[in-house]
């Protein structure tokens, strides 16, 4: 019996991520939901019986769509080309080929072949080449073979969209983020591989991967985000600066960026009367208040921010907490036990120059910039090949 175990999970199973019964559930109602619309949209469309009848094709197409939305195998393209191209192929070898046995394999061959040219893949394309092989053999007319492979295709591909975007969590089409007016910095992960890292990877591997190019880097990050929480050991409390100096909401703008100066920080935290982070102020809040003016370099500009001229009514802020990053909008604080896991996260996303490290009962007991984090990953990569070096 262990023998056989052993056989069964080594060559028979599948070595897949089981899915949650909660996805389980959601899959097989995006099915029967979404198998009863293509139905519908058969039903209601005015051509002849033969041309909207159903496909058995599209019953692997609905587990691929319903069950994989994400899937480069269910994307629109892969659907419509997957279906059509391999229709076309197959009537064409059933027409053409006097042997008949040789029809359906040619036809299966070929279609893989132009659905892997084209970037089409779907693996239902195969049983719609052998069925429209067949069809042509036993002298189905063409044309409404193509119909019903047409409005058969329309019909799902019309489930799909109606169904997949009524479940949170799901999106379909899965769209590639549109190409940013401005360059963006790329985000890196945190061992600094990047999405044409990625890529690069899959070209060199050569084999068709039933996954995305933005889930795996997703997948890759979260591993990678993992990876860092379980080896690096260190807390936000065991790394983090003394508070060089800290700042009231009603302090004024000039006397802000004087101590920012002085004590050559990026950033400084906004506490109340009780010692509790309220905000945090930065170089890049006095760059967003500054007015445009062509005329004057920056830091006239800066000036004109920090020493309003006295009489002159504006919208200008005078005050901290009229320009600093806030908790309500979107600024983030670490426990002083903390993983620097979330350190890392939270600066490595660039929103925020520091991170104000607090207590259990949210006063401010120290900050944490990206320079000292940085600094503190070198110095435990260093030690990492230091001591493996020495083993």
């Amino acid at each position: 019996m262990t023998i056989l175990t052993r056989f069964a999970r080594r060559y028979l199973l599948a070595d897949a991520a089981p899915l949650s019964p909660a996805e389980r559930w959601r899959s097989a109602t995006a099915a029967l939901l979404g198998v009863l619309i293509f139905e519908g949209v058969l039903f209601v469309v005015p051509v002849s019986p033969q041309a909207h009848r159903l496909l058995a094709p599209l019953g692997a197409t609905s587990v691929i769509v319903f069950t994989l939305p994400h899937s480069p195998l269910a994307q629109p393209w892969s659907v419509i080309g997957g279906l059509l191209l391999p229709a076309l192929i197959g009537l064409a070898c059933g027409n053409w080929l006097p042997a008949g046995w040789l029809a359906p394999a040619l036809a299966v061959a070929i279609s893989i072949w132009i659905m892997g040219w084209l970037r089409c893949i779907h693996p239902p394309g195969g049983a719609m080449a052998l069925v429209m092989a067949v069809a042509a053999g036993e002298g189905v007319a063409p044309g409404i073979s193509l119909a019903a492979v047409g409005w058969n295709t329309v019909a799902i591909l019309i489930a799909a969209m109606a169904v997949n975007n009524l479940i949170p969590g799901r999106r379909y089409p899965l769209c590639s983020p549109p190409t940013p007016a401005t360059p963006q910095r790329v985000r890196q992960s945190p061992v600094g591989v990047q999405e044409p890292d990625l890529a690069a990877a899959l070209a060199e591997i050569d084999a068709y991967l039933d996954i995305s190019a933005d889930d795996l880097s997703q997948l890759f990050r979260r591993a990678a985000h993992h990876a860092f929480r379980r080896h690096v050991l260190l807390t936000c409390g065991e790394v983090m600066e003394p508070v060089a100096a800290s700042l009231a909401a009603d302090t004024d703008l000039d006397t802000a960026w004087r101590l920012m100066r002085r004590h050559a920080r990026p950033a400084l935290p906004v506490v109340n009367q009780d010692g509790k982070v309220v905000g945090l102020l930065g170089l890049e809040d006095f760059l967003h208040h500054v007015e445009a003016d062509r005329g004057l370099r920056l830091g006239e500009r800066v000036r004109r921010l920090l020493r309003p001229r006295p009489g002159r009514r504006s919208r200008t802020p005078r005050r901290v907490g009229e320009i600093m990053q806030t908790p309500a909008h979107g600024l983030r604080l670490a426990r002083r036990d903390d993983g620097i896991a979330v350190a890392a996260e939270v600066l490595g996303q660039g929103s925020q120059a520091a991170l104000p490290i607090v207590d259990a009962q949210g006063g401010l007991v120290g900050m944490l910039g990206a320079a000292g984090l940085n600094a503190v990953l070198f110095h435990h990569e260093a030690l990492g090949h230091i001591r493996g070096d020495g083993a």
